[in-house]
């Protein structure tokens, strides 16, 4: 995040980067069903939910024991993993060609997984919506 960006907080950070991450999955499928007759083209794939998972970070196992480094150069085992800034990443699938042309688009998968990311993204935008809410509420708020 830039400097001179207002921060609200992890929680809409993260709604922000979802919403995003959905946007971009949104436009892979709308390509992959607008070329659906296009021969030889290859479908596209974002991941972002590993992203938005890698963004968080990850905490240490108690149970575990860590390896303790004292230079830069050592690498860390067992400890907490930092926080990785969000990227969305788009991927060809290579995978066998289902079709006579070459293409690899399946109509009725895209059509799916169009369906289940617009709930997502839906899902995403009003709890940011309602983040925002929230914070407008307490920012408004008079004391009486």
């Amino acid at each position: 995040m830039a400097d001179n960006m207002i921060s609200f907080g992890q929680t809409v950070q993260l709604l922000k980067d979802a919403t995003h991450g959905a946007g971009e999955t949104h436009a892979a499928i709308a390509n992959n069903i607008a070329n659906v007759n296009t021969p030889g083209f290859m479908r596209t794939d974002v991941s972002f939910k590993e992203a938005l998972a890698a963004e968080q970070g990850k905490a240490a196992d108690p149970d575990a024991l860590a390896l303790t480094v004292d230079q830069p150069n050592q690498i860390p085992i067992g400890g907490d993993l930092p926080p990785l800034p969000f990227a969305v990443t788009a991927t060809v699938d290579h995978s066998e060609q289902m079709r006579v042309d070459g293409s690899n688009v399946d109509i009725d998968q895209e059509m799916a997984k169009l369906s289940m990311n617009s709930g997502y993204g839906a899902t995403m935008h009003e709890l940011l919506s309602n983040q925002y809410t929230r914070l407008r509420r307490a920012i408004t708020e008079t004391n009486n």
